[in-house]
């Protein structure tokens, strides 16, 4: 039964960024997975039935009800997951030759996610627990070495996940040591980040605390005894900006349009506080784990902005009434 199209209204279309970039970006992630579909060669007439095509920005499934295997067969898809705060954030990308729901298989139904075709849209083979079975009734060694394929996928997704358990932990710590020290312990925080995770540089732009829209430029790991700070930040940065990358025009200070860029909001709650932009240099793609990671810490960082600027303007109250 065809599913009827749903459009997720808090997911901003993710622009595509030279296809050709990130074709090249993927294709060591879609070597390690690509397996799994020369297995569905081997059934193609079966498979054809089951392929959907997705659009731009179209919901493959919204938490809690997916009792689907997919298999994605080209495109990509952005996996969601809702934060305590009630915001949906990105925790990975799927693609082409990637799966997703292989707990359906083994009657385990991970529901907290949400899948959503990015950049040109995807297509993805939908199958059941009884497809499979059936398929084991065709050709049982096939979907031995199939199960075998999704099982070493599925524990290598569980090593890196556990690896970025201890990244994120150590940055976690790190930020509690650094937070008291104000200004300078987010300058060392920032370039503490950029180099424990696979980032070439980060700059830091902050909203003016009393003037709501006006952003500023506050540092760039990049020049950290040279960078300009307090410039105004041009009209490519303003409010509500979503997650995810941006079109790279060498306008935002220090960058270049060779640059791949990421931008990583901060926020308390609901307030935002200002920006992180992730920088890589010469079209170079972000993985998932730093995505995620920086997703983590983003509310962290939000606060000790927030924090950073009450002492800031309790500093220049005291120094105004000692004028007095």
């Amino acid at each position: 039964m065809s599913k009827e199209i749903k459009h997720s209204p808090e997911i901003s279309k993710i622009p595509e960024i030279n296809s050709l970039k990130e074709s090249l970006g993927t294709l060591q992630q879609s070597l390690n997975i690509h397996p799994i579909l020369a297995f569905l060669e081997e059934f193609d007439s079966f498979f054809k039935k089951k392929k959907r095509i997705l659009t731009n920005n179209e919901v493959l499934f919204t938490p809690w009800e997916n009792p689907y295997f997919y298999v994605i067969s080209s495109g990509a898809l952005s996996i969601l997951r809702m934060t305590p705060t009630g915001e949906k954030k990105e925790i990975w990308r799927a693609y082409t030759g990637s799966f997703i729901g292989e707990g359906v298989l083994f009657d385990r139904n991970q529901k907290d996610i949400e899948a959503v075709a990015i950049g040109e849209g995807a297509s993805v083979v939908t199958l059941t627990k009884e497809d499979i079975t059936y398929l084991e009734s065709q050709n049982p060694e096939k979907i031995l070495a199939l199960f075998k394929h999704i099982i070493e996928i599925t524990n290598s997704r569980l090593l890196d996940a556990w690896k970025e358990i201890a990244s994120l932990y150590e940055i976690n710590i790190k930020i509690d040591e650094l937070s008291s020290l104000g200004e300078q312990g987010f300058k060392d925080i920032i370039n503490h980040i950029s180099k424990t995770l696979d980032i070439d540089y980060i700059i830091s732009i902050e909203q003016h605390p009393a003037v709501p829209g006006l952003f500023i430029h506050k540092y760039n790991s990049r020049f950290p005894s040279i960078w300009p700070i307090n410039q105004k930040a041009i009209e490519e940065i303003r409010e509500d900006m979503p997650t995810g990358e941006i079109v790279s025009t060498g306008n935002i200070l220090g960058t270049s349009e060779s640059d791949n860029l990421y931008l990583v909001p901060l926020k308390t709650r609901k307030n935002l506080k200002g920006y992180f932009i992730l920088g890589k240099k010469n079209k170079k793609t972000f993985n998932n784990t730093d995505m995620r990671i920086m997703n983590n810490i983003a509310p962290l960082l939000g606060s000790m902005i927030e924090n950073n600027q009450t002492l800031a303007e309790k500093k220049a109250l005291s120094l105004k009434q000692e004028n007095f």
